[in-house]
């Protein structure tokens, strides 16, 4: 895809108070300031295409598409290059080193007069920006730098405006609260996306795919691989056979190093007895963001371990590695105590604990393009990467339907 070889990006979401994602900010690789005229530049519509890849979910088993941040550099404000989208899913970021001044104002003018919300970005406030304070709808402070002390000053200077407040570069649940307290309505940071560790929770999973588990493994001739690819649409599913396999009952000490393995080593008629137990003990759902994120990462690992074709990457590996990469944050567990209640390759423990290893530099690597961290990427492999990135969102959009 042309488009996507130009230019790497992925998508950070923002929540509300509730923890809900409302919007996703689009990141972008920007070694040279146009890069992001990149996008735009050509098809109206291409550029409408790629941005709704970046944009969309699966709510309640239905596709929806979410409005998407994005920051434009000051001559993007002055020409007209935007995709045609409807306003209502576009929210222009001003960079936080741009110059206010006649022209500037005028053109984020007639972006706000044609329906568009405008973000300010890494807001610190001077009274310079007053007259662009007064066209803004979402101001994003990034208390990581500012500190506490300085949120809390921006924040009087700007109660005189009506706009949105938004936390960025939340870390911990104290900094969530405070900024909750003081006023912030919509939030980003690493925190969101991995939630504070709390030990002794209960593993669960979800119902709808233990369901389609069950239906499958009940039929006559039931399909071994279709039986893989439903448990891993669900990381705590999966997390939970691995444990199964190792089980004392079992007496069995085997490393795993996919799904399918375990399935063969279990077989399909105990397979069929623990799903049918799980099933019936009853479940609650997880939260639907972080299940995704861990989704994309594991899909986007398999995939570029199947282009790269490397053979210090076992392609049945990069999936189960990804997975267990963050799934101590969805299952609210120390990592080390994960690994150890589960019996998987070394190749695998060394990736998933230290990064270690071609596999913990694939893993580390789909994990940088997920959090936006373009350091960290590979140059030489960066359309690899990408292009299977946007693969990896449409192949989780499908599978959150089977999660909702």
């Amino acid at each position: 895809m042309t488009a996507t070889s130009q230019i790497l990006m992925a998508r950070q979401p923002i929540f509300d108070r509730e923890l809900n994602v409302v919007a996703y900010e689009l990141l972008y690789r920007s070694d040279d300031e146009p890069s992001v005229a990149k996008i735009f530049n050509g098809h109206q519509a291409t550029s409408a295409v790629l941005i709704n890849a970046y944009t969309s979910i699966i709510e309640n088993q239905e596709p929806k598409k979410l409005p998407a941040f994005l920051n434009l550099p000051r001559e993007m404000f002055e020409s007209d290059a935007l995709p045609s989208m409807s306003h209502k899913h576009l929210v222009i970021e001003v960079l936080e080193d741009v110059k206010v001044d006649s022209t500037l104002l005028e053109a984020v003018t007639r972006y706000k007069q044609a329906g568009y919300r405008i973000a300010l970005d890494d807001f610190v406030y001077s009274p310079d920006y007053d007259p662009l304070l007064a066209l803004a709808d979402i101001i994003k402070l990034d208390i990581l730098a500012l500190g506490m002390d300085k949120v809390r000053a921006n924040i009087g200077h700007l109660k005189k405006f009506r706009a949105t407040l938004l936390a960025e570069k939340i870390e911990t649940y104290d900094q969530l609260r405070e900024c909750i307290a003081l006023g912030f309505k919509l939030f980003q940071g690493y925190f969101l996306q991995r939630p504070e560790i709390v030990a002794g929770r209960r593993l669960e999973s979800n119902e709808a795919v233990l369901l389609q588990l069950v239906a499958e493994l009940n039929r006559a001739d039931p399909d071994d691989i279709r039986v893989t690819d439903l448990i891993e649409q669900d990381p705590t599913l999966t997390y939970r056979l691995l444990k199964i396999v190792n089980s004392a009952a079992l007496a069995m000490q085997h490393p795993i190093n996919s799904v399918h393995e375990a399935i063969v080593i279990l077989g399909l008629n105990e397979v069929r007895k623990w799903i049918s137990l799980i099933a019936l003990s009853g479940q609650k759902r997880k939260p639907p963001e972080l299940t995704r994120q861990i989704l994309i990462a594991a899909r986007l690992s398999e995939l570029v371990a199947i282009r790269l074709n490397s053979p210090d990457i076992p392609i049945s590996s990069a999936f189960l590695s990804a997975l267990l990469y963050r799934l101590d944050a969805a299952l609210d567990i120390d990592r080390e105590q994960l690994l150890t209640e589960i019996t998987i390759g070394e190749d695998i423990k060394d990736a998933v604990r230290d990064g270690r290893g071609p596999l913990g530099e694939l893993i580390g690597n789909a994990y940088a393009l997920c959090d936006g961290d373009w350091a960290n990427l590979p140059s030489a492999e960066l359309d690899v990467y990408e292009e299977s990135y946007l693969q990896a969102l449409a192949w989780a959009n499908e599978t959150m339907t089977c999660l909702e």
